[in-house]
């Protein structure tokens, strides 16, 4: 069976991306699979600008650290969720995975492990400007991987 994989970054979102990701999905017969990565750097680099101001010290930033992995988790689940509401409502098969790493290694082990055919991510909305002079992580995933990638712009919630 063929594999689609719904990539769900952390602090992004886009209905338009879940509904094309099923309608794809039962159109050409594939297994959903939504992965909501886990980035514990987001939260680092929270904490290090924390620090950097003097705003907190070690000890409270090791509990932020951990309430922003917690809270980051349980957003993961619900927007899984949001995604098999979806996905069951058109028929469509689907499994959740949470994996927490690397961007592009995490995707990669799932192209694998899953024989994924399409990818389908959000990006960060940025300005046209911004998008022509800096590559983004989405570049970099088209080049690292063997399959189709198709990417939408973030929306505003």
């Amino acid at each position: 069976m063929k594999g689609i994989v719904l990539v769900i970054p952390g602090s992004r979102r886009s209905e338009r991306a879940i509904e094309h990701a099923v309608r794809t999905a039962k159109k050409e017969g594939a297994m959903l699979y939504a992965l909501y990565i886990l980035d514990r750097a987001v939260a680092e680099e929270a904490l290090e600008r924390f620090s950097d101001v003097g705003f907190i010290g070690d000890k409270p930033s090791t509990q932020l650290s951990e309430a922003i992995m917690k809270e980051s988790r349980q957003r993961g689940y619900e927007e899984l969720g949001k995604v098999q509401i979806k996905a069951m409502e058109e028929g469509v098969e689907f499994e959740p995975l949470m994996e927490e790493g690397d961007f592009i290694e995490i995707i990669k082990k799932t192209i694998e492990k899953y024989s994924i055919e399409l990818i389908i991510t959000i990006r960060k909305k940025t300005t046209t400007l911004r998008r022509y002079f800096s590559s983004s992580m989405m570049d970099e995933l088209k080049e690292r991987v063997s399959c189709r990638v198709e990417i939408f712009d973030e929306e505003e919630v």
